[in-house]
């Protein structure tokens, strides 16, 4: 990490305090995933009772589902036109 303007390295034991996250808020990571999910139902899909962060999308004889994993998208289906058309 390199040090912010103004600071220099002359005295050995100091240590700089942040007075915010680095990546931004606090809150960002579920303002993030409520914001994902209500894209996600107005899609259509349907949120699992049992795992929070599985959505599923039933639509005739189409499956998608997409788990989410921290800040990633896991995505499974049964027609692969249907995975290009949501992504």
């Amino acid at each position: 990490m390199k040090l912010p303007p103004g600071f220099s390295k002359n005295h050995a034991g100091l240590i700089c305090k942040f007075h915010k996250s680095l990546y931004g808020l606090i809150q960002a990571p579920r303002c993030w995933f409520s914001k994902l999910i209500a894209v996600l139902q107005q899609y259509g899909f349907l949120q699992s009772y049992s795992d929070y962060s599985l959505f599923t999308l039933y639509k005739g004889s189409i499956r998608l589902h997409v788990l989410i994993y921290v800040d990633d998208l896991i995505i499974s289906r049964n027609d692969s036109a249907v995975v290009s058309s949501f992504k």
